[in-house]
């Protein structure tokens, strides 16, 4: 019963404007006298008020995710359906496709009218598919927001060009966003929570978008609705007041202003009631008085509907705008999406690594066998589809459904996705050409875009009696050092299973290369005696005390890399840490030291788990307060790094805490990087300049702890270290004492807060939890981490004793696509959407225009350089196996081939 309530208040509130007669009189104050006679003396005074008319929605939050499709149906789409078709003028926006999405599987009858509102230009669609934490997926699956906006959209609602990207709610932008919809033919945002106007946003590579924001909240319209009359009058005579005096500098005529209702479902109605009385009393408006004034006639700017669309199109006529910003806008509710949903974030992460490796290696299986029958491009779609699903709207009430059906997505996709990417490895294995007499192939998979030599983990069973020992050669014959663990035997003293480690040199980019596995004696264990709380190899020396390493030695740099005065690396201590995920704060709720506990309090006992001639392991476990640690710090003999995995165990749940795991480097105000979607950010550098607007008054270049990706760096005093990372969030001042300019990088592990939904769920998270980190030092500058930050998150894959097929074509070592710069990263290698032709993502890395060479293991006749959703702009230059392009610092750049 409330819902048909609701339903005919909003039909209701449509009817009449154009019955409200003209030429009245206002009677009001002073302020607003002078404010309108400005206004009717103005060159906006012959144009419109633009008004665009929408409802905010998350996926959930206001509900779980069912009962919140009911309702956008009942309350919103289906009654403004009805309005569009009884009265002429009326027009909407929806701010993303998967709304329309879910609308059509309600109602497939409605398609015919959706797509006929679109043609007349009465209904404007976001183009993206959800609106989401940009900073909380990778660049790929950013990509794919507006495959599955504007490309489903031109391809399901008649051609439709959406042109304006909708993100409202979220106080953060990533800053390759403007460049990202730009390329897919989307040149406008709307968004808030940032300073009030018309602006640019302009990308690292100079793409700009135009963008729109009401100012600190997308209610603002919603606000002065809710006001008494001639309140929201005099509000909206000052806001007009307030534009025409920066705007409309290009052409006067036919000047133009936005104002955008914007609301949801669990706020009070009635403002939302008023804005048809409000548009025919402020329309009506034909002559002011106030006390000891003359009765004035005044002409004012009519308020007419609109869409977000229409906007833009008539203000890029007459305005250019004279501000524009760049760079990062790190997300002000950092807390909700990382830290407070800890396993979910991390399997949206593996997810982000494996759909990219899924469609590199199907993509090259297809192209050995010249045909893209087999390409599982419906499966992809789907776990595309999941991937990118969770957007912005996590907790809330019914949070706990919420939050679940979003990590179900996540673990969707990742599952297909391995299963893509096994399938696909394997039945390339297959077409390899082994010599067999040189034993056992071991096939190893780099689906990065550079050679690389890292670490590589594989299992295998053998039969009672077959063998005691093993041995590894490579495609030369040389034996390469293996270690064994998780050994199992059969009573005679054979293995019957075992995990093989060992280094794999120079794999080839986005490709693969063969070793040999040999039967042979036993090798005898090396055994842990004599550890004495120090480990050394050729690179680091490493030193142990309580809670972590007191030290780390760089032997190359002749750098002891950490200050351990009052945390250890690879120390996990926990701190208070009161607060949302998301909500109407100006600044990050910080965690604090109202409650501190870590690991150096007590005596840690590290004892050797495992040497070998791979690497040394040594292990502990400890408790704390809350939770039991377990850790295991890897030093490896032939590369450069040092493993940290961490399992934090038993935790309790309690709320407000919060686990972190420093990394106290001897290092004053270093600057310090991390990644983001298709880029890196320098803290202090690269950030927007200023503030966020008139509500977020602190610097954004100080906003802390931050969103990153697979890695954050720190350059200073002479040296460089780059932390890999498995979790989303981090910071790295001091938080114990403010004054501390030395450098603590420190992955946040968890937070225990809570949605800020009033009947919102409490984020525990009790339980184990696993995460694994990896450092490396070196030169200073990020740059020369980079590919270290990136490998350890995307682990090589093996296919062990693979099926051969009889006349197996291919080389022992391949590399099926690279670019020969290691500053032009491939992102992705795919089917293209709508043909059989191949689809190759690149973005240039580290700031360096290049000219790129894209090398393809085919023969290539024809590439084109294409817009982000592969719609051709212009032919390329080829030759043989290569393709050419130009590619501009920091761009982003898709090429479609054959």
């Amino acid at each position: 019963m409330k819902k048909t309530i609701i339903r005919l208040a909003l039909i209701c509130c449509f009817i009449g404007v154009n019955s409200v007669g003209a030429q009245e009189t206002l009677k009001c104050d002073g302020e607003t006298y002078d404010l309108l006679k400005s206004l009717s003396e103005s060159k906006l005074s012959k144009g419109n008020i633009l008004l665009f008319v929408t409802t905010h929605e998350d996926i959930a939050w206001l509900d779980e995710p069912e009962i919140c499709k009911i309702d956008r149906d009942e309350k919103w789409l289906t009654p403004y359906l009805e309005k569009l078709k009884s009265t002429t003028d009326f027009k909407m926006d929806i701010e993303q496709s998967s709304i329309v999405m879910e609308y059509l599987h309600r109602h497939p009858e409605e398609k015919e009218n959706i797509v006929n509102f679109i043609d007349q230009g009465r209904i404007g669609i976001g183009g993206a598919y959800v609106q989401t934490y940009e900073g909380m997926y990778s660049g790929e699956s950013l990509s794919r927001q507006f495959y599955l906006g504007k490309k489903w959209m031109e391809d399901s609602l008649n051609g439709y060009q959406a042109k304006t990207y909708y993100n409202v709610d979220v106080p953060g932008r990533t800053m390759q966003m403007p460049q990202l919809a730009s390329k897919a033919g989307i040149d406008h945002f709307v968004f808030s929570r940032h300073i009030k106007g018309l602006f640019n946003w302009e990308s690292p590579d100079g793409t700009k978008v135009t963008c729109y924001s009401p100012g600190n909240h997308y209610m603002d319209f919603y606000n002065l609705l809710g006001m008494e009359e001639s309140e929201g009058i005099k509000k909206m005579a000052k806001d007009v007041v307030d534009w025409y005096k920066i705007y409309n500098n290009k052409s006067q005529d036919h000047p133009v202003m936005p104002v955008m209702l914007n609301y949801e479902f669990i706020w009070n109605q009635k403002p939302v009631e008023n804005m048809e009385p409000f548009i025919g009393r402020w329309n009506g408006i034909g002559y002011i008085e106030s006390e000891g004034r003359k009765k004035l006639k005044v002409k004012l700017p009519k308020i007419v509907y609109s869409t977000a669309d229409e906007f833009f199109a008539k203000v890029e006529k007459t305005t250019v705008p004279q501000k524009t910003i760049k760079g990062e806008r790190p997300n002000m509710w950092v807390y909700i999406h990382g830290a407070s949903h800890q396993k979910a974030l991390k399997t949206s992460r593996e997810g982000d690594i494996l759909m990219t490796q899924a469609e590199k290696f199907a993509t090259a299986n297809a192209m050995i066998e010249g045909s893209f029958k087999k390409y599982p491009e419906r499966k992809l779609q789907h776990a595309w589809e999941s991937k990118i699903y969770p957007d912005h709207g996590w907790g809330g009430k019914g949070g706990d459904v919420t939050d679940n059906v979003f990590l179900q997505k996540f673990l969707f996709a990742k599952s297909e996705a391995e299963q893509i990417v096994q399938s696909s490895i394997k039945d390339i294995a297959a077409k390899i050409g082994f010599e067999t007499t040189k034993g056992i192939p071991i096939v190893v998979f780099n689906s990065l875009s550079w050679d690389r030599t890292d670490r590589v983990d594989f299992s295998i069973k053998f039969d009672e009696g077959e063998t005691k020992g093993i041995e590894l050669s490579d495609l030369d014959n040389n034996p390469i050092p293996v270690q064994l663990s998780n050994l199992e035997h059969y009573s005679d003293g054979s293995i019957k299973a075992v995990t093989v480690h060992f280094i794999a040199n120079d794999i080839p980019s986005v490709g693969y290369s063969t070793y040999y596995l040999k039967k042979a004696s036993p090798d005898p264990q090396l055994s842990g005696n004599g550890f004495k709380e120090t480990l050394e190899n050729k690179f680091y020396r490493l030193e142990f005390g309580n809670g972590g390493l007191t030290q780390i030695h760089d032997k190359e740099l002749n750098r002891n890399l950490i200050e351990s005065g009052k945390f250890k690396a690879g120390e996990i201590f926990e701190l208070s840490s009161v607060g949302n995920g998301a909500g109407e704060f100006s600044e990050v709720q910080q965690a604090n030291t109202d409650y501190f506990d870590q690991l150096g309090t007590s005596k840690t006992n590290w004892k050797i788990q495992e040497i070998g001639p791979v690497y040394t392991s040594v292990v502990m476990r400890q408790p704390m307060k809350d939770a039991v640690v377990e850790m295991s710090i890897k030093l490896y003999h032939n590369i450069k790094k040092i493993d940290f995995d961490v399992d934090l165990l038993n935790w309790n749940g309690t709320m407000f805490r919060e686990f972190r795991i420093a990394f106290p480097l001897k290092m004053d105000n270093g600057k310090v990087t991390y990644e983001v979607p298709f880029g890196a950010v320098t803290v202090g550098q690269d950030e927007l300049k200023g503030t966020g607007g008139e509500f977020y008054k602190g610097e954004v270049s100080k906003i802390h702890p931050r969103a990153i990706g697979n890695w954050i760096s720190a350059s200073g005093s002479g040296y460089g270290v780059t932390l890999t990372s498995t979790v989303v969030s981090a910071d790295w001042g001091d938080p114990t004492d403010s004054l501390n300019t030395k450098v603590i990088l420190q992955p946040i592990l968890l937070a225990s807060r809570k949605s800020c939904h009033h009947e919102g769920n409490d984020y525990h998270q009790t339980g184990d939890h696993n995460f694994s980190f990896s450092l490396t030092s070196h030169k200073p500058g990020w740059q020369e981490g980079r590919q270290f930050g990136n490998q350890h998150n995307e682990r090589i894959l093996t296919v062990v004793g693979p099926s051969s097929y009889k006349d197996g074509g291919l080389p022992e070592r391949l590399s099926f696509f690279s670019t020969g710069s290691d500053n032009i990263v491939i992102s992705t290698v795919k089917k293209a959407e709508n043909d059989n032709k191949s689809v190759i993502r690149i973005f240039e890395a580290d700031g360096i225009g290049t000219e790129a060479t894209i090398s393809v293991f085919k023969p290539v006749k024809k590439a084109w350089q294409t817009t982000l959703i592969e719609e051709p702009k212009n032919e390329l230059k080829v030759g043989d196996t290569m393709m050419y392009l130009k590619m501009g610092h920091n761009a982003i750049e898709t090429i479609k081939f054959e």
